[in-house]
């Protein structure tokens, strides 16, 4: 009997999940990028128009002269965009920021009632969300390599230290702390935010990555995990919400990350490294 009430109820709750419609506001995202990519490229445009109306009417360089100084002029108007493009994208997050401020625990993803505290909340959160996706992605795109650090900083708000390197991998969008010299290696992310589907709990804390700190290929770091000075985290391993290291310990690994001896790694690169050799 009991058995038939609890999946009865199961039952109940699954349709009623099934009924609920999630009305996504795509004009609102569609401008927004329209906005953050072309206000950037229509300044860049008239700089480039400028520039050709100085150096082929008025100087009439010969074109000698423009086949050098035209892709030199292209390139810094690319650098300019990217940085026009982050500035653009910052100022709108401050004001997104005055009227509903990030904020870190567990809410309820209220959807349908942008109204409520917790719908507001979620409502400026997505706009943050996606507004820093374009910027961050062509950032680290670019030639560039600092552009990255600079856009998580003037966008998200991160504070990210000297030195902090950042390879192709999944970056904190906002809420991160990374301290000076942290390396996050490719495939690697860092997240400060979960999502139990679509209409479960969100849960936003800040994750922090200490100096010296190292993420090795395909780990990730969820909300709330700090990572002290100096640790690492071994490739394919995973630190949950609120994860805490042992201070004792530096080198960590699996999912979740558990403390692993120095002697054990060599132990087991000594040992791959015989069978390779033996299989060679």
């Amino acid at each position: 009997m009991d058995n038939k009430m609890k999946r009865k109820g199961s039952d109940s709750l699954i349709a009623e999940k099934k009924n609920q419609i999630v009305e996504l506001p795509i004009t609102e995202f569609v401008g927004i990028n329209f906005i953050t990519a072309m206000v950037p490229f229509y300044i860049c445009l008239v700089i480039f128009l400028g520039a050709l109306y100085l150096f082929v009417e008025f100087l009439s360089l010969s074109l000698v002269y423009l086949s050098f100084i035209f892709p030199v002029l292209v390139f810094i108007l690319y650098h300019l965009y990217i940085l026009l493009m982050i500035e653009v994208c910052a100022l709108w997050v401050r004001i997104w920021n005055k009227k509903s401020p990030p904020r870190q625990g567990a809410f309820r993803r209220v959807l349908d009632d942008v109204k409520s505290a917790e719908g507001k909340m979620l409502k400026y959160y997505h706009r943050r969300g996606f507004i820093i996706k374009f910027p961050v992605w062509l950032s680290s795109k670019c030639p560039f390599p600092w552009m990255l650090n600079r856009a998580l900083r003037r966008i998200g708000h991160n504070t990210i230290d000297k030195n902090v390197i950042y390879c192709d991998g999944f970056p904190g969008l906002e809420l991160t702390t990374l301290k000076k010299n942290s390396f996050i290696y490719p495939s690697s992310a860092i997240s400060s935010h979960s999502v139990q589907s679509i209409f479960g709990k969100i849960t936003i804390k800040e994750v922090v990555i200490g100096k010296n700190a190292v993420l090795y290929p395909g780990c990730i770091a969820g909300p709330g995990a700090q990572m002290e000075d100096n640790f690492i985290l071994h490739p394919n391993s995973g630190l949950p919400k609120d994860w805490r290291g042992n201070k004792e310990s530096t080198h960590y690994i699996g999912m979740p990350g558990r403390p692993i001896e120095e002697k054990e790694i060599y132990k087991d690169f000594t040992k791959n490294t015989k069978d390779f050799t033996r299989e060679k």
